[in-house]
């Protein structure tokens, strides 16, 4: 992978969603690393080894929502931009996003060109 590459975490724990944003995400311009819940996301950065340049996260997921990672992300000081991608986002869903500085959220399904736009913006 090229140094510039975009470093994007995905956090879906639906192997079509995870299959989707690598296809989406794909060549020199774009490094995807797909993780399967919120306590998988922590690990890889908490051991420090990681960067993220955005996080895409998914809403309803076992063991931790999309809330609840984001509330740990920016109580870890994660300065990554983050974006959520979810079936399931109520208004006052949205709102507690909104809170936690995440403005950026798209409904499933989504469109591929609207959503690869908007993290090459969160990244910019």
């Amino acid at each position: 992978m090229s140094a510039a590459a975009l470093r994007i975490l995905a956090v879906d724990n639906e192997p079509s969603v995870t299959f989707s944003l690598r296809c989406i995400f794909t060549g020199p311009r774009y490094e995807l690393t797909p993780v399967e819940n919120g306590d998988a996301a922590l690990a890889r950065l908490d051991s420090g080894l990681e960067h993220y340049d955005v996080i895409i996260v998914d809403q309803k997921m076992p063991h931790m929502t999309g809330i609840e990672l984001v509330e740990q992300l920016r109580k870890r000081g994660v300065d990554s931009k983050i974006m959520v991608l979810s079936a399931h986002i109520s208004d006052d869903i949205r709102a507690a996003y909104e809170r936690m500085d995440v403005h950026v959220m798209f409904p499933k399904p989504f469109d591929v060109a609207a959503i690869r736009s908007a993290v090459d913006q969160l990244a910019a």
